[in-house]
């Protein structure tokens, strides 16, 4: 495994718009809303993205950074805010993600479970990465994994693709000039359409 040194951690951010996994009932959710719940497929993640360092994230403030001048080698742990654990910065990561139907929202966190999710998938996004250069990691979502009192979020490598436009998924397309109204003919049955997340993933 690579190791990007982010495991040992906890917490979450706030922001206007970000990817947020919420521990209690192992699902993601956008932009500050627990509830609006996302029912992902996966995630398109631009690895080069990627900084790791130190957050202090507490509700209802701007989170606090101190990036590794490497990504994965660990500088050294700024001071605490407090006397108590929750003051102090922990480990975590900063990804930009595109989530299909939302666009690209960055996902950044001190929880342990996100950085062991992380952790667990980035040995291949690494590999990968070294043929597919300029392109970005499909991560399929497979659900989340128990290990109390955690929810584990499990991202697999599915794939590469070429970065997606901002909100390509979700914006609407111009009409098309009016054609001529043909012949009424029997519809034939269609298949069901895909949501956005099946067609990526």
């Amino acid at each position: 495994m690579l190791g990007l040194n982010i495991e040992p951690a906890r917490g979450e951010g706030e922001g206007l718009q970000y990817l947020k996994w919420i521990n209690a009932i192992g699902k993601f959710a956008v932009d500050g809303n627990d509830n609006i719940l996302l029912d992902l497929k996966g995630i398109i993640i631009d690895p080069t993205s990627l900084k790791t360092g130190w957050g202090y994230i507490t509700r209802g403030a701007a989170p606090e950074w101190v990036w590794d001048q490497t990504t994965g080698v660990p500088g050294a742990e700024p001071p605490a805010k407090g006397d108590d654990y929750q003051d102090k910065f922990k480990r975590g990561f900063y990804l930009d993600v595109y989530i299909p139907d939302v666009g690209w929202r960055p996902w950044s966190s001190n929880t342990k479970g996100c950085n062991i999710s992380l952790e667990n998938c980035w040995a291949a996004v690494h590999e990968g990465l070294q043929t597919n250069q300029g392109m970005c990691a499909k991560l399929a979502f497979k659900g989340s994994k128990d290990v109390d009192p955690m929810k584990i979020p499990v991202l697999e490598l599915s794939g590469w693709v070429a970065r997606p436009e901002s909100g390509s998924e979700a914006a609407p397309q111009a009409a098309p000039a009016p054609a001529p109204t043909p012949e009424p003919v029997a519809a034939s049955p269609q298949p069901a359409p895909q949501s956005s997340g099946e067609a990526w993933f």
